[in-house]
C-alpha cells in the first residue's frame, strides 16, 4: 500500500520538476529571430522604408515570455512556445520611435554628405566634418548626442520590456547595427563587424 501511494505521488512530483527545470532555463535564452524582426519593423518606422508599418497598433501583443503553453506554475515565470514576438508598444518604446522618425531626415541628410555612419554597435559617429560649416557642424553634434541617447535607451527598454537579460543588451545593439548596415543606402558609410568602415555600393 505504501510503495503504490509513493509511486501515485512520485509521478506528479516528477513531472512539476521536469516543467519548473523547463521555467527555469528558458528565460536564459535569447530570442535572435525575435530581435531580428523588431529591429526590422522599428528601423522600417523611423526610415519610412516600403515595409514600413506602426509598431503601435499591436497594444495586444504580449511579451515573448507571456506567449506560453498553459502551464504557469510561478507568479513571474512562464514556459512559453510557439513563434516569438517582441512587445513594441510600451509607451517609453512609442515615445522613442516617434523622437527618432522626427530627426531622421536630418540624420539622412548628414549620412548622405558622409558626415556620420552607421557604428557596429548600432549606434551613430561622426566620420568626417570636411565641408561643414561651423554651425553645421554643431547641428551634427546635437543630432548625434540626441540620437544615440535615444538609441541606448530604446535597446534597454526593449530588453525591459520584453524580460531579456539586460546583460544582453549588446545582442540586441549587434543586431540593429545588422540591420542597418543591410538598409544602409548608396553613399551611405558604415561599419562591419571587426568596426571597419565602409561606403554603400550598387
Amino acid at each position: 500500500m505504501k510503495k503504490q501511494m509513493v509511486k501515485y505521488f512520485a509521478l506528479p512530483l516528477l513531472a512539476f520538476a521536469v516543467i519548473s527545470c523547463a521555467v527555469i532555463t528558458v528565460n536564459v535564452y535569447f530570442p535572435t529571430e525575435a530581435v531580428e524582426e523588431a529591429a526590422e519593423k522599428i528601423i522600417d518606422e523611423i526610415q519610412g522604408g516600403e515595409n514600413a508599418q506602426s509598431t503601435a497598433g499591436n497594444s495586444d501583443q504580449q511579451s515573448f515570455l507571456q506567449k506560453s503553453i498553459p502551464f504557469n506554475f510561478f507568479e513571474n515565470s512562464t514556459v512559453y512556445a510557439g513563434e516569438i514576438d517582441l512587445n513594441l508598444t510600451t509607451p517609453a518604446i512609442r515615445k522613442l520611435v516617434d523622437s527618432m522618425k522626427a530627426r531622421n531626415a536630418k540624420i539622412m541628410q548628414f549620412k548622405g554628405k558622409g558626415s556620420i555612419g552607421e557604428t557596429n554597435d548600432g549606434i551613430l559617429a561622426i566620420r568626417k566634418m570636411d565641408g561643414l560649416g561651423g554651425e553645421e557642424i554643431r547641428t551634427v553634434k546635437r543630432l548625434l548626442k540626441a540620437e544615440n541617447n535615444n538609441r541606448e535607451t530604446l535597446y534597454k527598454q526593449l530588453a525591459t520590456a520584453n524580460k531579456i537579460s539586460l546583460s544582453d543588451v549588446g545582442k540586441i545593439k549587434a543586431v540593429f547595427a545588422k540591420t542597418l548596415r543591410a538598409k544602409a543606402k548608396v553613399g551611405h558609410w558604415y561599419q562591419d563587424e571587426k568596426g571597419k568602415w565602409s561606403q554603400k555600393k550598387k
